[in-house]
Parts: C-alpha cells; sequence; structure tokens
C-alpha cells in the first residue's frame, strides 16, 4: 500500500479492518501484528469481531493510531503478507 503522506496528519487515529475465514486464526494474526508495529495496543479496548450471515468468514476491526507513513505500510504488508488474511481495509 502507498501511502502518500501529505494527504495524512499524524499521529492519525484510524479503524484497521480485516477479514478472512471464521476457521482462520484471524484475530492472532491481526493482534501479533499490531503489537509488534504499535507499542500501545491493548486488544481489550481497541478490537472487536463480527461473524459473516452465513459464518463463513469473520471481520475483525480495529482502533489504531499511527504516527508515521512507515507504520502504516509496514501493517498492511504485514497483514498482507499472512495466507489467514483476504481482505484489509
Amino acid at each position: 500500500m502507498a501511502i502518500r503522506e501529505e494527504l495524512w496528519d499524524f499521529p492519525h487515529v484510524m479503524q484497521l479492518k480485516v477479514m478472512g475465514a471464521a476457521d482462520a486464526p484471524l484475530e492472532e494474526v491481526v493482534v501479533t501484528v499490531l503489537e509488534t508495529h504499535l507499542g500501545d495496543f491493548d486488544r481489550s479496548l481497541n478490537l472487536s469481531s463480527k461473524p459473516s450471515t452465513k459464518g463463513t468468514f469473520v471481520s475483525i476491526t480495529a482502533n489504531i493510531t499511527v504516527h508515521n507513513k512507515e507504520q502504516v505500510e509496514s501493517i498492511y504488508r504485514d497483514l498482507d503478507a499472512s495466507p489467514h488474511v483476504k481482505i484489509t481495509l
């Protein structure tokens, strides 16, 4: 993901949405990536999940604060590298 830094105000509060199969360890993948890149990430306060209507997929929403372009790009790169992640928004 290429970030046009001039369009962002840092630090930036955002919602990160990640989708994957319901039977995959998606939440653990998301938490591991976010804890790696965000030292202050608290899953109990900033993470929620919602199953799809048929229960085939799950959507994970994380409320995060990013501090620079490199941090955003690293988070998206690591999530996209996981075989459990189908879509990152």
